[in-house]
């Protein structure tokens, strides 16, 4: 499939994500204020975590090998075999966890251990996110962004029904327990599409081991691990921070400004996964390598500055659209996000480069790095501006991190 073609599923099926992800935000904006979206911040954290962690995070190594091994039958069937196992083995573990501590994960969480049940029913949702992002891997190895597409629109139609259900049974226990669901409920659809595709070309979804698939897609766990670990620990830090100098609604306004990028950004970020992966991996000319960059930057820097643009003219519009009147304080906000926003995808480009090529190492340092970053300018600005400390804080740490990549980069096409 071409670029073109799996650009244009990939936008369509991004469209639903994004505006079934509105759609959930909005309601719980509406329901319960800036002070509700800064008290679910964290939980929601965790989530994005899961989202990547739960199948023991191996998801991009998949979709690298998937690509490399179509045309070893054997290597694809040992993948599959060992990349199931790790899934259903590591679901079952974050499940137990999730069930024995549920009470001071509550805690951790929220401040308080009311919301454990909660947290047991992710325990239980959390597989669901594990085994869908396993076949949309797989999908994605094989750069069928058609299926890809149709799993994540499918999801979205079942996703909103199945919050509002969670939502007027539990009211914002209910509402937390649908935010889990949205993600997990794309593992039917998922499943459906899996089935009527070809296995040859995806490997069969069978149990089995072998050592040396395992060592390889570990390296994947372990960089996944890494990014669980340092940049949510990173945000998490800087909301309890703002909290502390200001309140939870301010950590509400924050969490609303970054809630407009992660949605935009996603018109963008979703292509690369399906398409820049999957081509990254396959190549190993240097020149080969650097001229797909160079391909990619030209047509997505325009793009993320046109979409911000956008949003920067229109976005007390899509304040009142998205939240309420409430949120208009974070419209000041958008100054400094917007340009951390064109750096970080810029960044990310080179990212996956790293991420094609399996280098645990410069995977370490790149995510070390923006935790630092992140960390050294959020404790500075925040203790002296407060809420516009936390969006100046993400700027500064993503164009310094610009700058680092490209240097790296540099470094290492001319060694």
């Amino acid at each position: 499939m071409s670029l073109a073609r799996a650009s244009l599923w990939t936008a369509s099926s991004t469209v639903t994500k994004i505006l079934c992800g509105l759609v959930i935000v909005k309601l719980l904006a509406v329901t319960y204020g800036p002070e509700g979206i800064g008290l679910a911040s964290n939980y929601r954290q965790l989530i994005t975590v899961l989202s990547v962690m739960a199948g023991a995070g191996i998801f991009n190594g998949v979709t690298r090998y998937v690509a490399e091994y179509q045309d070893s039958p054997n290597a694809l069937r040992q993948l599959s075999a060992t990349s199931s196992t790790l899934v259903l083995g590591a679901g079952t573990l974050i499940a137990l966890f999730f069930l024995l501590f549920a009470n001071p994960i509550s805690q951790g969480l929220f401040g308080q251990q009311h919301y454990a049940n909660v947290i047991r029913y992710l325990a239980f949702l959390q597989c669901g996110i594990g085994w869908a992002n396993f076949l949309q891997a797989k999908f994605k190895g094989i750069k069928d962004a058609r299926t890809n597409a149709m799993v994540i629109i499918s999801g979205c139609l079942l996703a909103i029904p199945g919050y509002l259900i969670c939502w007027a049974l539990g009211g914002y226990s209910g509402a937390l327990v649908g935010l889990a669901l949205v993600p997990s409920i794309s593992l039917l659809p998922a499943i459906y599409f899996y089935q009527r595709h070809n296995h040859h070309a995806l490997g069969p979804l069978l149990l089995g081991w072998n050592s040396e698939m395992a060592r390889r897609l570990a390296k994947y766990t372990l960089m996944t691990g890494i990014t669980a670990i340092t940049l949510p620990l990173a945000w998490v830090m800087m909301r309890h921070q703002l909290a502390r100098h200001s309140d939870w609604q301010a950590v509400g306004l924050w969490q609303g400004v970054t809630s407009v990028s992660d949605a935009y950004l996603q018109f963008i970020t979703a292509t690369f996964s399906v398409w820049l992966l999957p081509a990254l991996s396959r190549l190993k000319d240097k020149q080969a390598i650097a001229e797909e960059i160079k391909r990619t930057l030209v047509r997505v820097i325009p793009a993320v500055m046109i979409l911000s643009l956008i949003v920067w003219v229109f976005r007390e519009q899509v304040i009142t659209l998205l939240f309420s009147t409430q949120f208009m304080e974070m419209r000041d906000l958008f100054a400094w996000q917007l340009p951390g926003d064109v750096c970080k995808v810029a960044a990310y480009v080179f990212g996956y480069l790293v991420i094609a090529r399996g280098s645990l190492r410069a995977y370490i340092l790149t995510e070390i790095t923006q935790f630092c970053l992140l960390l050294l300018t959020s404790h500075w600005l925040i203790t002296q501006n407060g809420v516009l400390g936390a969006v100046q804080a993400y700027c500064m740490t993503y164009s310094c991190y610009l700058l680092l990549v490209i240097a790296a980069f540099v470094y290492w096409y001319r060694k």
